[in-house]
């Protein structure tokens, strides 16, 4: 997310080539990102695909013990 709001990518493959990774495992996890609200994809030019932040931050709380019931 950070790479996406620092070099504004204008499409899929400009993300693929900066991060070095597979376009093809990009789709898939911005795709599960976009289902989860944190990046919105975009129809830009010639139809390519722009990944937008959709957020400035991010908080994730993760219980690290199961909740107990109280009798």
């Amino acid at each position: 997310m950070r790479i996406i709001v620092e070099k504004a990518p204008g499409s899929l493959d400009e993300l693929a080539r900066i991060t070095g990774k597979a376009k093809s495992n990009l789709s898939r996890t911005l795709k599960t990102m976009a289902g989860y609200g944190l990046v919105r994809l975009e129809r830009g030019e010639r139809s390519r695909i722009t990944p937008q932040v959709t957020h400035d931050r991010v908080e994730l709380e993760i219980p690290l013990t199961r909740s107990r019931k109280v009798s």
